[in-house]
């Protein structure tokens, strides 16, 4: 006797059930995933920006405070330059500064021989000392001046701005100096130490040696620091915003502005961490809030998947039944296929549903949102294109005539409306397949396929013609400089090509705006054949 071995197999309701589980659990991990990375991106470009915006904040906060330093030792400079000979006059003048104002922790004033002939606080025992000649600098300048910060004969670090006296007849008496400590509960310290752009987020302040002048951590003050990106590029007068370790190890998103008066950096960061840390409880609580619609799809996609398997489990129970001349109709039904069809419709029915919000955040970044023109990633998708079918093409690149000026004398808003009621001029001029993009700023590019360059000039200066007699949100029309360039007439490359159109802009801006300039042919393009790149 033959022994029969049954080997387990799945069967259709076990098998939908592993289909279903691994196609959703999928789904909903990949949707999850894909929308993580996105957010990843926007948090930090959003915090790097938000960390640029407020160190240049405080560093005008901080030049404004110092401009009103300056005048007020202006004031008093005036009037102990009348009694520069009574030292009780000049002691009331330094008592009144100190404590009216609370500008100063301490001021002295310094005849030009170096020596101090008043100091106030009294207590400080200053009176008479001779200042080491590495301080001396604003007897040479004799000019408002802020000193590096040092230590004081009292022992105290901090950072002096001075003011020259000079006599009725012009005669260089000294100088006075107010005294602002670094460490401790002081003016400086309160300034800064005031606002904060987030919870997440501190500031510190280096001098032009590297040295810190102001730390959340008062224990810091007074450290060189070394190996900063950020402190190396704040210091050399930049502003702007960038990802690097800091000197302690710690990644940190910073975002920088320079004390032009000074020559100080005001660094304003965040610890990377802290960023993922906030990406990781968005997603965890977008995981519980999807986790319902998800179990619903499950269970309906079941049922649904049962009650196709039913006619099947029950033809299959019939097939033993059937009798070898009628298997025909068995042979002809189409079992699988209606399976698998079914199956598959489920699972992207519920990738549908939990990726759509995907596909809009991919759509929105390649949308300018101000003017809703394409942005600079969708022009490069547009010309990784154009390059791979060889389309030949004409671009123009618009910059907007004194549009500092319009914000400057209109604000912003204004500003804003003037680039939307452009955006809208170019594209009712332009033809369906051309692509219209704003590169950055009150800068735009056009491209236009299968246009030659004297077309393109045509085509540019109708459009320079209908934006200045548009009806624009000021008092007075707005003009556009234009360059043109072709590809590949005037460069193999596109880069390149881009480059020529935007040299050709500025060519249009020397030349008086308001006007159309072609870029000029190079020798090596100029006899380039450019037929063989049409479609």
């Amino acid at each position: 006797m033959v022994k029969i071995i049954r080997r387990w197999k799945l069967d259709l309701k076990q098998l939908i059930l592993l289909l279903v589980s691994a196609g959703i659990a999928l789904a909903v991990y990949s949707a999850l995933m894909a929308s993580y990375r996105v957010h990843e991106r926007a948090f930090i470009k959003d915090t790097l920006d938000a960390n640029q915006a407020y160190a240049k904040k405080l560093a005008t906060v901080t030049e404004l405070f110092l401009q009103s330093l300056n005048s007020q030792l202006r004031v008093s400079a005036g009037h102990i330059a009348i009694h520069f000979d009574d030292s009780h006059a000049i002691d009331v003048e330094l008592a009144r500064l100190l404590t009216q104002t609370n500008s100063f922790d301490s001021l002295v004033v310094i005849n030009a021989q170096r020596k101090i002939i008043s100091a106030q606080p009294s207590s400080l025992a200053l009176k008479g000392l001779t200042v080491d000649p590495s301080l001396s600098l604003p007897i040479e300048l004799q000019q408002p001046h802020i000193l590096d910060p040092f230590v004081s004969p009292a022992g105290n670090l901090l950072v002096s701005p001075t003011f020259p006296i000079f006599s009725s007849d012009g005669t260089y008496l000294g100088f006075i100096a107010g005294g602002i400590y670094l460490q401790g509960d002081t003016i400086l310290n309160q300034l800064l130490g005031t606002h904060h752009a987030s919870e997440h987020s501190y500031v510190y302040v280096v001098d032009k040696n590297k040295r810190l002048i102001y730390h959340k951590d008062n224990n810091r003050v007074g450290e060189h620091i070394q190996g900063n990106v950020a402190i190396n590029a704040v210091l050399s007068g930049q502003s702007g915003a960038v990802e690097a370790l800091n000197s302690q190890g710690v990644d940190m998103l910073a975002g920088f502005a320079p004390v032009s008066t000074t020559g100080w950096g005001i660094i304003s960061q965040r610890a990377l961490t802290s960023i993922v840390a906030e990406l990781d409880l968005t997603h965890t609580n977008v995981l519980y809030s999807t986790l319902p619609f998800a179990l619903a799809i499950f269970v309906v996609t079941l049922c649904a998947g049962f009650l196709i398997a039913r006619p099947l489990t029950q033809l299959a129970q019939n097939v033993s039944s059937l009798s070898p001349g009628n298997l025909r109709c068995i042979d002809e039904t189409p079992a699988w296929y209606f399976e698998a069809e079914n199956l598959k419709s489920a699972i992207l029915n519920s990738s549908e549903l939990l990726g759509q919000e995907i596909r809009e955040l991919e759509e929105d970044r390649k949308m300018d949102p101000l003017t809703k023109l394409n942005n600079r990633l969708a022009m490069q998708l547009w010309l990784d294109n154009v390059k791979s079918m060889h389309y030949q093409f004409s671009v123009m690149a618009l910059d907007v005539d004194h549009f500092k000026s319009i914000n400057d004398e209109f604000g912003h808003a204004v500003g804003d409306e003037v680039l939307c009621a452009l955006a809208g001029v170019m594209k009712k001029n332009a033809r369906s397949h051309d692509f219209v993009c704003r590169s950055g700023g009150e800068e735009f590019l056009i491209f236009m396929p299968f246009v030659d360059a004297n077309r393109a000039f045509s085509i540019a200066e109708r459009l320079r013609i209908a934006i200045s007699e548009h009806a624009m949100p000021l008092s007075r029309p707005v003009t556009v400089s234009i360059g043109i360039a072709c590809w590949p007439a005037h460069s193999k490359s596109i880069d390149e090509t881009l480059k020529m159109a935007d040299k050709a802009l500025y060519q249009a801006k020397n030349k008086g705006r308001n006007q159309t300039c072609q870029a000029q042919l190079t020798p090596h393009a100029a006899n380039h054949d450019v037929a063989r790149h049409a479609v």
